[in-house]
């Protein structure tokens, strides 16, 4: 079960990164280690892990490209100077926005990509052979240098993933470089694919509904004094997320920060339109601040946990908490978390 929605809120009132140039050593730019061959990366998610009820859109694995791609560029005074940083995808678009499918069936396309520069977050949006520029131009004509971050996101489509295997090799590539503005032959350029010859595709089976699917956690006010110095909690509220489960598993949960879905720590991320400073938001079990991880259902996911076996579990009490984080100036607080069931 995927995308349910805790929301917890409240109001403060107080005084408160391969082209191979045929003449290399001509060339501007070079990998970061100086090996002209070394323009190849690849990445995989190992085994992914999908249920019968996870949505159209989802997340099923999340990886970055590896290892990280550096590159040096000299100094570079040919009109209009500086450098441009680049992203180009071979694949084809999906029915969803900035993600393309991975072609390895005439008839089934069930699962799609994503890539995300990690450095700015910014989704790439180019399908087909088209190029997306990977960062703003920079103009200064000095030597620069720099390191290619990518997020791979693995994207299910359709239900067809549910009588596919996990392909071992994607068909497109994609290619992630820095030019010359002046010169479009002086360049580096990364290349990197799909190899998951490691990996399978794991249905795993539904056990639990979720009764209580989106839950409203409204804090009670308190004065911004009550929060004086940094680690210093208050507001404690009580609440359950509601299941009704059948035996033959164990259940598992993870908690996703919905504002900030990178963040793992225990401190929960205000959303923007919260306005009160020097404060966060904490997710108790047990009185033990939970940890946050990617919204996934694979085993072993980063701060998941086990709820309990199904045939006894109906239910999991929680409760959320202020927390001072420097100080404190009143407004409103609010945090958006997401729980992610795996049954295994």
């Amino acid at each position: 079960m995927r995308f349910k929605y805790l929301f917890i809120s409240m109001i403060f009132f107080a005084s408160w990164l391969h082209s191979n140039s045929s003449l290399a050593q001509t060339n501007l730019c070079r990998y970061g280690n100086g090996n002209w061959n070394d323009y190849q990366r690849r990445f995989s998610f190992g085994n992914v892990y999908v249920s019968y009820d996870t949505p159209n859109g989802a997340v099923l694995a999340t990886t970055t490209v590896e290892p990280v791609m550096d590159y040096v560029c000299g100094a570079n005074t040919t009109p209009p100077g500086g450098y441009q940083t680049y992203f180009v995808s071979s694949a084809y678009q999906s029915n969803i926005p900035g993600v393309v499918y991975i072609k390895y069936s005439a008839t089934t396309h069930s699962l799609g990509l994503r890539f995300t520069n990690l450095d700015t977050g910014e989704v790439m949006m180019v399908y087909g052979g088209a190029t997306q520029d990977w960062a703003p131009a920079n103009p200064v004509t000095q030597p620069i240098d720099g390191r290619f971050r990518v997020k791979v996101e693995l994207i299910k489509l359709n239900d067809d993933i549910y009588k596919t295997q996990l392909p071992i090799y994607s068909s497109g590539g994609w290619n992630v470089g820095v030019v010359s503005r002046g010169n479009p032959h002086s360049k580096a350029q990364y290349q990197f694919y799909w190899n998951n010859s490691n990996g399978k595709l794991i249905i795993m089976p539904n056990t639990c509904t979720v009764t209580t699917p989106s839950v409203n956690v409204p804090l009670q006010p308190i004065a911004a004094s009550k929060l004086n110095a940094v680690g210093v909690t208050a507001g404690d509220k009580e609440f359950n997320i509601g299941l009704n489960c059948k035996s033959g598993s164990k259940v598992y949960v993870t908690l996703t920060d919905l504002t900030d879905q990178s963040n793992t720590g225990n401190q929960l991320t205000l959303t923007p339109d919260s306005s009160a400073k020097g404060v966060k938001l904490r997710i108790l079990r047990n009185g033990q601040p939970v940890g946050y991880g990617p919204d996934s259902i694979a085993v072993g996911n980063t701060n998941q946990w086990l709820v309990g076996p199904s045939a006894t579990t109906t239910s999991i009490p929680l409760s959320a908490q202020y927390i001072a984080t420097g100080q404190v100036s009143g407004g409103t607080v609010k945090g958006v978390a997401t729980f992610t069931m795996s049954y295994q």
